[in-house]
């Protein structure tokens, strides 16, 4: 619920007391750190809601200022950054989700995750503190030798290309919005909605964990190297991949056969990755186009909204019809919705230049 507004609260409070991305990050992960600190005295019901609160309401800080380091500089190779930026919380994920299951197999003591979340939290403080570079226009660095002048000097030369290229597009915001509001309910399918089908189908619990973390994997390969697509090809992979993905969610309501979950969820994740990939670049092209960073806070929160809202849509769902399938029915509906919205606006954005 936080998550939904803070991003855009958050980063009006930056931009009005002037905080540096470093100072943006840091103060996230602090606020973060010290929500989860109340894990080591309690996690009875009303100390664990503070702190999940908390928790969502200073992660607007930290992802929308990692996010705007990569759009700050305009000459910098936001291709590069941005595929480093989207494998690494999808590394870091999976080897949470690792991590986890080490623990338990060896602990079996759900507890100590809780315990041992805000140690990690407490390293990447250190690493924020020496380590955070604030963004910096690459033709103003100091160069060491020729070499590399040549190398920086050739980045900047294909940096502006791109930019000159960008700035004959008109790019309607609708567009990433769309693409993350659909990456997050395929999310949902598969983190909140599957889960529930997977119990009442009977299989165990631990194949459900199983099936987010094979989707992981597929979504870091595909989130990864779309970040690297040209612009121009946009439209047709987008359209691809809201369609399969719509298709998929409809086959996953009617599916009871674990093995096809396995391929189904396999597929969803490749082809969701690309879904952020496209919505994120999108953002951080309009960031650059209109000289500011809100886009980055536009994109996270209304990635929180959808968080919010898809699971309670499914409950109502299907506490009102007693069917998960049908769940998965609405979402493949909302998509293909979500497909023809893409048409529309990707085709203003066609007409400007």
């Amino acid at each position: 619920m936080t998550y939904c507004f803070s991003p855009i609260l958050l980063s009006k409070i930056s931009e009005r007391f002037r905080f540096s991305r470093k100072k943006g990050v840091f103060l996230g992960v602090l606020g973060i750190s010290v929500s989860q600190i109340i894990f080591y005295f309690s996690l009875e019901p009303i100390p664990f809601l503070i702190s999940r609160v908390l928790e969502g309401f200073m992660a607007g800080l930290v992802w929308t200022n990692l996010q705007s380091t990569i759009s700050d500089n305009a000459e910098s190779n936001h291709s590069k950054y941005m595929a480093i930026y989207n494998f690494s919380w999808n590394l870091g994920t999976l080897l949470g989700f690792l991590a986890g299951t080490i623990m338990l197999f060896f602990l079996g003591d759900l507890l100590i995750i809780f315990y041992f979340s805000p140690f990690l939290l407490f390293i990447n403080i250190f690493v924020i503190l020496f380590f955070f570079e604030e963004s910096a226009k690459i033709k103003n660095l100091n160069c060491e030798n020729e070499t590399e002048e040549r190398k920086k000097v050739g980045i900047i030369n294909q940096s502006k290309k791109d930019i000159k290229t960008l700035s004959r597009y008109y790019i309607p915001s609708t567009i990433p919005v769309l693409f993350v509001i659909a990456f997050s309910i395929v999310r949902v399918c598969v983190l909140f909605t599957y889960p529930i089908k997977s119990e009442i189908l009977g299989f165990k619990a631990y194949t459900a964990y199983l099936l987010s973390f094979l989707c992981l994997i597929t979504q870091t390969f595909s989130i990864t190297f779309a970040s690297y697509l040209p612009l121009k090809h946009f439209k047709k992979v987008s359209t691809i991949c809201v369609l399969i993905s719509s298709v998929i969610v409809f086959f996953l309501g009617l599916s009871t056969n674990y093995v096809m979950f396995v391929i189904l969820i396999l597929l969803l994740g490749f082809f969701n990755g690309f879904l952020y990939s496209l919505g994120l670049k999108l953002f951080l092209y309009l960031n650059i186009q209109r000289e500011t960073s809100k886009y980055s806070s536009i994109c996270e929160s209304a990635i929180g909204f959808t968080f919010l809202v898809a699971p309670i849509f499914a409950a109502f769902l299907t506490a009102a019809y007693n069917d998960i399938d049908l769940c998965f029915y609405a979402f493949s509906v909302i998509l293909f919705l979500i497909l023809i919205l893409n048409f529309v606006y990707f085709r203003k954005m066609r007409n400007s230049y």
